[in-house]
């Protein structure tokens, strides 16, 4: 999965440092259940994807002004999600022996769907009316692609895969809260752009549907 999927981890367990503590209420305040459906680009190789995930987020703090679900890996339930895109692009910053620019590509095999641990956090404001969303996927099962390289021809793998998805980058998602009518039902469409050039993903275009049960 790369230093991107290993530095996201990392990112997620400093914005949740309190979370071990506060997850000792999970579960007897209730949870987040619902769908984010999520497509966008990654960088480094560059992937397009689409994905369908189910999530259970537990509730750690309940009060009159403040919901918060915020939970380390291990500590929500697992999340699925149905994988129907990852095509990957790939081409050399340098040229080989024979002075060629090798390249390569991969596609799904077939539409999957994988368990993810997902870590994160999502704070409701009850008072201003406004949510800020973050969540980090990494699956626990491989994808199968079909592969083709410029130079050696066709072949198979499987890869583990990370999704990230929410109003902003794990410790960064306060920055962007959106609104809602119904704090027990949280809908969005919301579009997360990178804050430069250089990060590690493209455009991720999300909705989200997430109801509060008892």
């Amino acid at each position: 999965m790369g230093a991107h999927v290993v530095a996201v981890a990392v990112a997620v367990l400093g914005a949740t440092g309190g979370v071990s503590q506060a997850h000792a209420q999970a579960g007897k305040l209730g949870s987040y259940s619902g769908t984010i459906n999520a497509s966008g680009t990654l960088n480094s190789p560059q992937v397009s994807y689409r994905a369908t995930i189910k999530l259970t987020l537990p509730v750690t703090q309940r009060n009159a002004s403040s919901i918060s679900a915020e939970f380390l890996a291990g500590e929500a339930p697992n999340a699925t999600a149905l994988i129907s895109q990852w095509d990957i692009t790939h081409r050399e910053k340098s040229a080989g022996a024979d002075g060629k620019f090798a390249s390569w590509t991969c596609t799904l095999a077939n539409a999957v769907e994988v368990p993810m641990t997902p870590t994160g956090v999502l704070n409701v404001d009850l008072k201003a009316k406004k949510h800020a969303l973050s969540v980090t996927l990494l699956s626990t099962k491989e994808i199968a692609l079909n592969c083709k390289h410029s130079t050696s021809g066709a072949y198979k793998k499987n890869q583990g895969i990370a999704l990230s998805v929410g109003t902003g980058t794990p410790g960064m998602q306060y920055l962007t809260q959106l609104p809602f009518s119904d704090p027990a039902h949280l809908s969005a469409r919301y579009t997360l752009k990178p804050s430069s050039p250089t990060e590690e993903f493209g455009p991720i275009v999300q909705d989200w549907d997430l109801r509060l049960a008892p």
